[in-house]
């Protein structure tokens, strides 16, 4: 009997556990304190920077966080009021259009760009 409770309690006390974990979901562009929040879900990822019309596009610019371990990746970055085009650089050479935006530009060169717009 004993041993059946402990199995059972293991296995309610696993339940809990995964029932409260946090979970990173990638979103649109959000504001928060200090900038905006970028976030993309990239598992097989190395490395993933965002890159943007606000940081002349450089890869190393704002490298992002990995978040969990579910391949999510996360970063803050300081923005002025106004729009920006943005992609995301995974391993420092694939070139990624952003799945989820407030909006989408091509940028002349057969290339599609998410923007965020600041207020």
């Amino acid at each position: 009997m004993r041993s059946v409770m402990r199995i059972l309690a293991s296995v309610v006390g696993a339940s809990w556990l995964m029932a409260c974990a946090v979970r990173h979901v990638p979103e649109a562009p959000t504001p928060v304190s200090g900038g905006v929040r970028f976030s993309v879900s990239v598992p097989a990822a190395e490395t993933v920077a965002v890159v943007g019309s606000f940081n002349g596009w450089s890869p190393t610019a704002h490298v992002m966080t990995r978040v969990g371990s579910n391949g999510s990746w996360s970063a803050v970055v300081p923005l002025p009021g106004g729009e920006h085009a943005f992609m995301y650089v995974v391993n420092g050479e694939t070139w990624v259009v952003p799945p989820m935006a407030e909006d989408f530009v091509t940028d002349g060169f057969g290339n599609t760009n998410g923007v965020v717009i600041v207020p």
